[in-house]
């Protein structure tokens, strides 16, 4: 006769344990999954109720516009005021010189140093969202010193790279 049980070229179903084995190594896989999208979340829920550092526009500062190309360079150099955020890294900036409200992403901003005596908004670091005053500038180290007029240190005086500080408009 014909063929018995030789191993007719069909695989054997898996033994009880095999099975059992490859069924716990499922499970480890898809435990290590959630895991990780759970770190995930977790990790983009933090970055998005912590404000990031990099972002310094504030409303009522005065700011430098370093956008070349537009309206022909018209803006290029020119002070304005931040009227409005739009969001962390745009707003609306009034224009000294001609009035015109101005919708400006931050990178094409920079912040204003005023001169000594003038108040200035903290606008990064630990004291950042504190109004201060300018006591001297340092041009040589691009930094400041500033006596902070509120927050957990106010009277304060401190150095800040000119960076972290930025004019406060008067007008």
């Amino acid at each position: 006769g014909g063929g018995g049980g030789g191993g007719g070229g069909k695989a054997k179903p898996p033994s009880g344990i095999a099975s059992l084995m490859a069924e716990e190594q499922r499970r480890k896989e898809a435990a290590a999954r959630r895991e990780a999208e759970d770190k995930a979340a977790a990790a983009a829920a933090a970055a998005a109720a912590a404000p990031p550092s990099d972002a310094w526009l504030t409303r009522g500062i005065v700011v430098k516009c370093l956008h070349k190309r537009l309206a022909g360079g018209r803006y290029y150099k020119q002070k304005g005021t931040v009227e409005k955020l739009l969001d962390r890294y745009s707003a609306h900036v009034r224009m000294h010189a001609s009035d015109d409200l101005l919708q400006l992403d931050q990178q094409d901003l920079e912040t204003v140093i005023p001169k000594e005596g003038a108040r200035v908004a903290v606008v990064g670091g630990e004291h950042r969202g504190t109004t201060a005053t300018v006591r001297s500038i340092d041009m040589d180290a691009f930094s400041v010193v500033v006596r902070l007029e509120d927050g957990p240190r106010a009277g304060a005086e401190l150095p800040l790279e000119y960076e972290a500080v930025c004019k406060l408009d008067s007008r």
